[in-house]
């Protein structure tokens, strides 16, 4: 249930109905504001685009900072539609000179968006076989009420993200909370997309595959002479991790009235179990095939590092041939009964998962190519760096993780982590300041990102169920962002000390 259901829950705009099926009135500080709030928003992202291209005529790529501030400007404003902008922004690029064509539209076929495409056949598959209502309903009938149902979830995520990509943590993850809050308000289903998304950037933090940040760190580290190992990055990872899932639970119970003894909404979730279709079997060994796949790699690895064939898988099968594979693979896997077979996915069904959402990732990966080519991400953080005059590691490891977590926002992950954590290592030993805390802070302060949908896979992908706005994650993200980032400075100036790097 990865697509908009806009169309299915609310009228031409996504806004309630009434029981007749008529749009509710929501008087004008409801659909009168947002209409307001987006016409508004196509003329001031011109204004602002010229003000900051103007500002910045003396950096480096004006035209870049202008660019970001158009795209940011439309997308808060939802002036229109978000995978539109994310074309724009190709165009906008090609335009302004800042890349040729070649370069600008080769960031809608980049590798990772196809992860996208995997990921959304089997969440799609999931919800017309009607697997995620099963396992919600297991989930509900252990749940005693809304909060413990948000808990478990959120952990489900934070742990399933330690072990395989982010974003295939919260596309498999993400229908079944769907179907478990359905029936609620739109505030709590709101708070369980948001938990599943935010909980499994989170658990990527736990381990070196969690998420690719994670390994930019250790080979910056690395090229200057420090090895971490597996269970090394653990030790930090994890229990921070941890501490921020219960900061994360407390502000989404917060921002969206969550509170202990509401009870769940009712309805048929908790009823007797039906039997198992054959479709549903064959979701779940095109899952299973997944979460195979997207393992298998690191275990190799840490059964037998070095070996040809473990080289070979590290290579080879990544995690955007696993997605599509599984996803193919339904393709073919069955369903129905003997008198109407059919396979567990036909394409007329996969074309409807959120394309849109795919172009708004290409969109946010193109930025954040364009700052690291043209250099101004690069001389934003070194400007940070002299206007604070870090020189000590407890101030560079503050610099480098505030810095990281603001870049995060307006670009991918991977390309904050690309820049800050070889940042973060020059600062240190040019101040004689110990290099791991430092680059450890660029590394997951650059897996935050909690505010937009282009910041994370994730994210995207919880904006792509139509029932988070990007005000909400604007709104809980600016929070939280702030909450990590002490937690992260804290955790790292408890640990690190104990493990002897500081």
């Amino acid at each position: 249930m990865l697509r908009n259901e806009s169309a299915r829950s609310g009228g031409e705009d996504g806004g309630p109905l009434t029981e007749d099926g008529s749009p509710l009135d929501e008087g004008p500080t409801g659909e009168g504001l947002e209409r307001i709030k987006r016409l508004a928003g196509l003329p001031l992202g011109p204004a602002l685009a010229l003000l900051v291209g103007y500002l910045a005529r003396e950096g480096p790529a004006p035209a870049l900072p202008a660019l970001m501030t158009l795209a940011i400007t439309w997308w808060l404003t939802e002036a229109l539609p978000a995978a539109v902008v994310a074309l724009l922004i190709a165009v906008g690029a090609v335009v302004l000179g800042l890349a040729s064509p070649q370069v600008a539209f080769a960031a809608f076929g980049k590798p990772q968006l196809f992860l996208f495409v995997g990921s959304f056949f089997v969440a799609e598959a999931v919800r017309l076989h009607g697997l995620g209502e099963r396992i919600a309903s297991a989930m509900t009938r252990l749940a005693s009420g809304q909060l413990s149902l948000l808990l478990a979830i959120g952990s489900a995520a934070f742990v399933l993200s330690m072990v395989m990509s982010n974003a295939s943590a919260t596309a498999i993850l993400l229908p079944i909370a769907l179907a478990a809050a359905r029936g609620t308000s739109r505030q709590y289903q709101a708070a369980m997309v948001l938990m599943v998304a935010w909980a499994a950037s989170i658990g990527g933090l736990g381990t070196p595959v969690g998420t690719p940040p994670n390994l930019l760190g250790l080979a910056a580290l690395r090229h200057h002479g420090v090895r971490l190992s597996f269970v090394d990055w653990m030790t930090v990872g994890v229990p921070i991790g941890a501490v921020m899932m219960v900061g994360l639970a407390a502000v989404l119970s917060w921002r969206h009235g969550v509170r202990r003894g509401q009870p769940l909404a009712p309805g048929d979730l908790g009823r007797t179990p039906r039997p198992w279709t054959r479709g549903e079997y064959s979701v779940v060994m095109a899952i299973g095939a997944a979460l195979l796949g997207w393992t298998f790699p690191s275990l190799a690895h840490a059964l037998a590092e070095g070996a040809a064939w473990v080289r070979w898988t590290e290579t080879h099968l990544t995690e955007e041939v696993v997605a599509l594979v599984a996803g193919c693979l339904l393709f073919v896997l069955p369903a129905g009964d003997k008198l109407a077979r059919r396979p567990a996915l036909t394409w007329s069904e996969a074309t409807q998962i959120e394309w849109g959402v795919i172009l708004l990732f290409g969109g946010g990966i193109l930025l954040g190519d364009l700052a690291k080519t043209t250099g101004l991400s690069n001389a934003w953080g070194k400007t940070l760096v002299e206007l604070t005059s870090a020189d000590s590691t407890w101030t560079i490891m503050a610099l480098c993780t505030g810095v990281a977590i603001v870049l995060s926002e307006l670009t991918s992950n991977t390309a904050t982590a690309t820049l800050m954590a070889p940042l973060a290592v020059e600062l240190a030993v040019a101040a004689g300041a110990a290099p791991i805390p430092c680059v450890l802070g660029a590394t997951l302060g650059s897996s935050f990102g909690f505010m937009m949908p282009i910041s994370t896979a994730p994210n995207a992908l919880a904006y792509a169920t139509g029932k988070v706005r990007i005000a909400d994650m604007i709104r809980g993200g600016i929070v939280f962002d702030v909450i990590g980032f002490v937690l992260i400075l804290a955790g790292l100036r408890l640990l690190c000390p104990l493990l002897g790097w500081w």
